[in-house]
């Protein structure tokens, strides 16, 4: 009884959360422009601090010096074109971290973490900017929803129903009941947004809405290996009963850059 008034308690926590974050972030992609920035500025800094976090590697003062920098210079370098000072801003953030990573035991490990952590934060970060600006507050917003959408579906279609697991030794709790829930509300809001917001569709659209949930997944099995190999439960605490930003974002930071290649072939369908 306990264990279950445990969990409803703890899917109360995620609710009240949910509800706060929730128009912050649709405002952000609602006016774009530098509200949008904003928005991509904070939260690619927190995301590049959990991750040198995660996967261990202690830097000092570097790391929330170098993580700002950098995630100010990329956005910068996106929303004003050809200008110096993103670029700026962006090296300086490698230099504070580099520097910070010649004075670690191990310095390879360290540059290594480090590229993979500017990479796997850049990627995303750009590709939501591009499609808020080439494509529109429609587009990016079903960019959103489909990954809202996977963990909704997925979380209480695994609560529900249950069954086998999924990759039991990387995610105990995911069950394929929960992929295919949350493709199954993918495709749902997909096609109530072609209903409803005048979503065009583009070549393979249709399969990016069923297809999309499921590289969601990969981006969050990846974060949770990562956690269950250095024996971490969440990559941060500042979101209450979700756990950190990276927990909230493992699946947009795979599904963005695909989304975004996709716009960028099909150009001409989304304008």
């Amino acid at each position: 009884m306990e264990q279950q008034a445990g969990k409803y308690k703890d899917l109360l926590v995620r609710i009240i959360s949910a509800l706060v974050m929730l128009p912050v972030a649709v405002s952000a992609l609602w006016f774009g422009g530098w509200a949008l920035a904003l928005l991509l500025i904070i939260g690619g800094y927190l995301m590049l601090v959990e991750w040198f976090g995660l996967v261990k590697v202690k830097l000092g003062k570097a790391t929330k010096a170098g993580s700002a920098a950098i995630s100010l210079g990329l956005v910068l370098y996106w929303y004003v074109p050809e200008n110096l000072i993103g670029g700026l801003f962006f090296f300086c953030g490698m230099g504070f971290l580099t520097a910070g990573a010649v004075r670690t035991t191990d310095f390879t490990r360290s540059l290594k973490w480090i590229v993979l952590g500017v990479v796997y934060v850049a990627l995303p970060l750009l590709s939501i900017a591009y499609i808020r600006d080439a494509a529109g507050f429609t587009w990016v917003m079903w960019l959103f929803l489909v990954v809202w959408a996977t963990d909704v579906g997925g979380y209480f279609a695994g609560r529900t129903i249950g069954g086998p697991k999924l990759m039991p030794k990387i995610s105990p709790k995911k069950t394929w009941a929960g992929l295919l829930g949350g493709m199954t509300l993918s495709v749902i809001v997909t096609w109530i947004m072609m209903q409803w917001a005048w979503l065009t569709p583009i070549p393979l659209f249709p399969w990016a809405a069923l297809l999309l949930p499921v590289w969601a997944q990969v981006g969050d099995m990846l974060e949770s290996a990562l956690k269950r190999h250095y024996d971490i439960k969440d990559s941060g605490s500042i979101i209450p009963g979700h756990g950190g930003i990276l927990d909230r974002v493992d699946g947009l930071v795979f599904v963005a850059p695909v989304v975004a290649l996709m716009f960028g072939q099909h150009y001409q369908y989304v304008m």
